[in-house]
C-alpha cells in the first residue's frame, strides 16, 4: 500500500504553494457564488416596495454570475502555476484560451462560444446589462464549468485520499482480525481451561454445616443456594475438602468468593494440597479481600485440596475450580 501511494504521488501533478493559493481562491469564490444569490435576494427583497422585482433578480444573478466567473479564471491561474509562479498575479485574459474545450462543451452544449465569450468580456455590469433569460442560461452554465475545473484542480487531493481511505480500511480490518483471533484465542483458552477443570466431579466436604444451606457434592450450583455451594458453622479453621479421587498435578485454583454477603470471612485463605490425606503442603495464600482469587503455583501431585480460614469464622463460597 505503501508503494502504491508513493506511485500515485509521482502520476499525479503535485500543487505548489502558489497553486494552492490560487485552489484556495477558486474554491472560495465558488462557495460565495452559492450564498451570493441568496444574501442578495433577501436584501433586496426588504427593499421591494421601492425596486422592482426584475431588477432584485438582475442583480442577485449577476453577482452570482461574476462570482462563479472569477472562480473558473482563479482555477484556471491555480493550473497554470504549476509551471509559472506568477500566474494570477495580474488579470491575464490570453488565461481564457487554455480552458479545455471539452469541459466548456460539456458545460454549455451548443452555447460554447457565447460561454466563452462572456468569460472574456464577463464582468459584473456585462452580467447585469443581459437580458433575464440570457442571465438564467449563462449563470446554469457558468456553475457547471466552475464546478468541473475545481473538480479536475481537486483530482490529485481526491486521488491520494483515496489511496489512504483504502490503507485506513486495509489497517482497520487487518486489526478487526486481529483482534477477533485475539478474542477466538481468549475464548479458546478458557474454554480448554475449563475443561480441565477437576473441581466438577471432586467430592467435597466440610468441617462443619449449617444444616439447610448449601448443595449436595460434588456440585457448586444450586437452586436452594445461588451465592454458595456450602456454609460452615462460626468455629477455628473452618475448610472445605476436595477428593479429586487419583492423584493428579495441579498448579491453579480460581475461587470466587460469596457475592452477597461478607467477604472478610473468607480470609486468610490458606490452599493446602495432599497425598495421602494425612501431610498437608501450603501451596497459596489469600491475606486480603476479594471476589475472585486466581491462585497459582508451581505444580504439585496430589489427591486430596483443602481451602482454610485461618481464624475463628464462618466459611463460604460461590465456587472453586481446580486446574492442572
Amino acid at each position: 500500500m505503501g508503494a502504491a501511494l508513493a506511485d500515485k504521488k509521482r502520476s499525479l501533478r503535485e500543487q505548489g504553494p502558489r497553486a494552492l493559493v490560487l485552489a484556495q481562491r477558486a474554491h472560495s469564490c465558488a462557495d460565495q457564488a452559492l450564498s451570493s444569490a441568496e444574501v442578495a435576494r433577501t436584501a433586496e427583497a426588504a427593499r421591494g416596495a421601492f425596486v422592482p422585482s426584475s431588477s432584485v433578480e438582475s442583480l442577485a444573478d449577476a453577482s452570482m454570475n461574476e462570482l462563479y466567473r472569477q472562480a473558473s479564471y482563479w482555477a484556471l491561474c491555480a493550473f497554470a502555476a504549476n509551471s509559472d509562479e506568477q500566474a494570477g498575479r495580474t488579470y491575464n485574459e490570453a488565461l481564457w484560451d487554455t480552458l479545455d474545450e471539452e469541459l466548456l462543451t460539456k458545460a454549455a452544449k451548443d452555447r460554447a462560444p457565447v460561454l466563452r465569450a462572456s468569460l472574456r468580456e464577463g464582468s459584473f455590469v456585462y452580467f447585469a446589462e443581459l437580458p433575464a433569460n440570457e442571465q438564467v442560461a449563462i449563470s446554469g452554465e457558468l456553475r457547471k464549468l466552475a464546478e468541473s475545473l475545481i473538480a479536475k484542480l481537486d483530482q490529485p487531493g481526491r486521488a491520494v485520499r483515496k489511496v489512504l481511505q483504502q490503507r485506513a480500511w486495509r489497517s482497520g480490518l487487518i486489526l478487526l482480525v486481529l483482534a477477533l483471533l485475539s478474542v477466538c484465542l481468549v475464548w479458546l483458552r478458557r474454554e480448554r481451561e475449563l475443561r480441565s477443570d477437576l473441581a466438577p466431579t471432586a467430592a467435597w466436604r466440610t468441617s462443619s454445616k449449617i444444616e439447610g444451606s448449601g448443595c449436595v457434592s460434588p456440585a457448586q450450583k444450586c437452586a436452594e443456594s445461588p451465592g454458595f455451594f456450602f456454609h460452615t458453622l462460626e468455629e477455628k479453621e473452618p475448610w472445605i475438602e476436595f477428593d479429586l479421587h487419583g492423584e493428579h498435578e495441579i498448579s491453579a485454583l480460581q475461587i470466587e468468593n460469596r457475592p452477597d454477603c461478607c467477604p472478610d470471612r473468607s480470609f486468610p485463605l490458606i490452599v493446602e494440597t495432599s497425598e495421602d490425606h494425612k501431610q498437608w503442603k501450603s501451596v497459596a495464600q489469600q491475606d486480603n479481600d476479594f471476589k475472585t482469587w486466581r491462585a497459582t503455583f508451581s505444580t504439585v501431585k496430589a489427591r486430596w485440596v483443602r481451602l482454610r480460614v485461618n481464624k475463628v469464622a464462618y466459611l463460604h463460597l460461590n465456587r472453586v475450580r481446580i486446574f492442572p
